[in-house]
């Protein structure tokens, strides 16, 4: 049974009570491995707040903003938590979560594994990150990869450092993915490259294009025109995009990373796509090029779509774009 459905319960439940009565369903938090009592008393607390807040105040935004005034959440932490919230209300039916902190190279940590079910994304079940500063501040609220992909790409790496970047790497990726659920432009502008590539895939019939950087790639008898867009046409399709739909809803799955054989700051991403607006959805294949040069700050230099299937059949992973495919 969907989350939802055992929300619907303890709503219609609570929805029994006096009129101005509100619901206390309350979701608990604990959290071992925290780096002190104090950081593991205000993380315990914000992350418990956070979850009831959520699972009690799905009847509107300006209830929920109430509720996050009340607790001790950061002020910035709590303008970023109900954007994310404004493109689809999410409730947590669990009552009780344990989890492990991950110790993260700033000196903060965070949780994963959080149970959520995004309503306005047809009921979708997914799950939160919680990251909390060295203090136990409650800073970023981001929705996860896949806990087996996180974990598959995590111990590929050979050495301690190299599994911090791929910590990094993925942190990037999930915050980046986030940006497109809350609709966020201003992160997004931020973290593309000002002199970034971005290309579309679409079939073609007709010949060959010369598209510069970009490679037309063979697919059986056809082949796909890449469609490249300057960052500032990226950036106003996506203005129109979220001005458009209520809610927009993305997963990352099958994600890999690789490092550039030439440059080692600079990571090739490469994962499959699943976008759900409340107008169109859609399933491909991402490449992202990203640069891990200016440290903590990354940009993203290249970014390729291309659909998961044409003619009846999925492409293969060595048809989708590549390190192989761009010249640095």
């Amino acid at each position: 049974m969907k989350r939802f459905y055992l929300f619907f319960l303890i709503s219609l439940l609570f929805g029994l009570s006096q009129i101005n009565a509100r619901a206390q369903f309350e979701v608990k938090v604990t959290i071992e491995g925290a780096p002190n009592s104090l950081a593991k008393e205000r993380s315990q607390r914000e992350a418990s707040q956070l979850l009831t807040a959520f699972s009690n105040d799905i009847t509107g935004a300006m209830r929920l903003k109430k509720s996050l005034k009340e607790t001790t959440i950061l002020p910035e932490t709590q303008k970023e938590i109900l954007r994310l919230w404004s493109s689809s209300a999410m409730l947590c039916s669990v009552s009780e979560i344990k989890e492990q902190a991950i110790q993260q190279v700033n000196g903060g940590y965070q949780i994963r594994n959080i149970p959520i079910s995004m309503l306005a994304a047809d009921d979708d079940d997914q799950d939160l990150v919680l990251q909390f500063d060295k203090e136990g501040a409650l800073i970023n609220v981001s929705v996860a990869i896949e806990t087996h992909n996180y974990n598959q790409v995590i111990l590929k790496g050979h050495s301690v450092d190299d599994m911090t970047q791929r910590q990094i790497i993925l942190d990037f990726v999930e915050n980046f993915r986030t940006a497109y659920n809350r609709k966020d432009l201003d992160y997004l502008n931020m973290v593309y490259s000002n002199d970034a590539l971005i290309i579309t895939g679409r079939e073609i019939k007709k010949k060959d294009k010369d598209y510069g950087n970009a490679m037309l790639s063979s697919l059986g008898a056809q082949k796909f025109e890449y469609q490249v867009q300057s960052k500032a046409e990226y950036m106003e399709k996506l203005k129109r995009i979220f001005k458009k739909n209520k809610y927009i809803n993305i997963k990352f799955e099958e994600v890999t990373v690789a490092r550039h054989p030439k440059r080692n700051k600079i990571y090739g991403v490469t994962l499959k796509q699943y976008w759900n607006t409340s107008t169109y959805s859609d399933v491909g294949y991402l490449f992202l090029m990203i640069n891990f040069e200016n440290g903590l700050n990354p940009t993203i230099e290249v970014r390729t779509w291309q659909p998961n299937e044409y003619q009846g059949r999925e492409i293969a992973r060595n048809e989708v774009f590549s390190f192989k495919n761009f010249d640095l």
